[in-house]
């Protein structure tokens, strides 16, 4: 047993960085399903041949082959596009993890960038629940708790989730409701101030609380959507004492790595 195993560490310390052992062909055809995105859905033979910088007919050879096993389909008399296939590379194992699953490890990655506390949440009624926490890896120690529930329309994480509601369902959601505790001149007063705050919360792509809700703390948040219905299922933000970043830092590159984060959460979740 133990020369079997050595026999297999040889073999990946040998195979690890050594070209020898790589399938141009392989490599060409899945560097043709990466090439497709959102602002090329679908590409001729000769611009898939000048991505992969090879002629037509090698472009051509590898197109056919991905054709006849499904990954690519022709969209036109000229165009090729992906096909179904190429969806069910993913899907079958990431639909058996839950959103938990697939968000702590980007959760994790998030916090080893920024180094400080990460966090996971949904709406419920009208509170939002921290269902997912990743401690930081600084000085701070953030007490939010799993389960742990916030007013959402104090928080940012809260407003983002209640944008994605129709109007409809917000009024029905804020009928009986009277406890518009404010924390700040930013906190709505009332259910037309709330819907005013909603109107330009649609707008953004992430939101950040500079002591809004906590006085001594910042927070940004950025939502997470299903792919299949584009609907918001979760919002990812971080926290941090206000000492941590100087403003300008925090609203630029700390949201933007929260809004990259979210986004790469998001094209996991069917």
């Amino acid at each position: 047993m133990s020369l079997v195993i050595e026999e297999d560490v040889q073999e990946a310390e040998i195979t690890k960085n050594d070209d020898r052992y790589l399938v141009p062909g392989l490599v060409r055809g899945l560097a043709i399903l990466q090439a497709f995105n959102q602002e090329a859905q679908e590409m001729t033979i000769s611009e898939i041949a000048e991505i992969l910088d090879v002629n037509r007919s090698s472009a051509f050879r590898l197109i056919y082959t991905l054709e006849s096993c499904g990954y690519l389909r022709k969209a036109s008399q000229k165009t090729y596009a992906l096909d179904s296939k190429v969806m069910e590379l993913g899907f079958n194992s990431l639909s058996k993890l839950s959103l938990l699953d697939l968000s702590t490890p980007l959760m994790k990655e998030l916090r080893d960038q920024t180094k400080i506390a990460v966090h996971l949440s949904i709406l419920e009624g009208t509170h939002i629940v921290f269902v997912n926490n990743i401690q930081s890896s600084g000085p701070f120690t953030s007490t939010i708790n799993l389960g742990t529930r916030w007013p959402a329309h104090a928080t940012v994480i809260g407003q983002l989730l209640l944008s994605n509601l129709p109007e409809t369902e917000i009024r029905q959601r804020y009928r009986k409701f009277n406890e518009w505790d404010t924390f700040s001149d930013l906190t709505p007063k009332n259910l037309k101030e709330l819907l005013l705050r909603l109107n330009y919360v649609k707008t953004q792509s992430s939101m950040v609380s500079w002591g809004h809700y906590n006085n001594d703390m910042a927070a940004c948040a950025a939502p997470i959507y299903r792919q299949s219905s584009k609907d918001m299922v979760a919002v990812l933000s971080v926290s941090c004492p206000i000492t941590t970043y100087d403003e300008q830092t925090f609203k630029h590159i700390i949201a933007n790595q929260v809004i990259d984060t979210a986004n790469k959460i998001s094209k996991f979740i069917y």
